[in-house]
């Protein structure tokens, strides 16, 4: 099993909150403070989930070529924004 931080969620367990998080913000109640809120949280979760798929595909390319891997890690930056990503913002 894979090692994460104690107070982390997983991977799945933070897909489940984004889902419902953009329930939420899609209800014609949500005051614009609770609307902030959720967005910032939205925010930290995405960058999360980002994270815990970057190593994942680190991990992946270092079984299938470690020489590559690693000189692509040594450039990466996990958290960089993507133009063709999705952002709640």
């Amino acid at each position: 099993m894979a090692k994460q931080r104690k107070n982390s969620p997983g991977f799945e367990e933070s897909i489940a909150r984004l889902e419902e998080i953009i329930r939420l913000t899609e209800a014609p109640v949500t005051e614009l403070e609770d609307m902030i809120a959720l967005v910032e949280e939205g925010n930290k979760l995405i960058r999360h989930c980002r994270s815990i798929l970057h190593n994942a595909e680190l991990r992946i390319q270092t079984l299938s070529n470690p020489e590559t891997a690693q000189e692509e890690q040594d450039g990466a930056e996990p958290d960089a924004p993507n133009a063709n990503e999705f952002s709640l913002i």
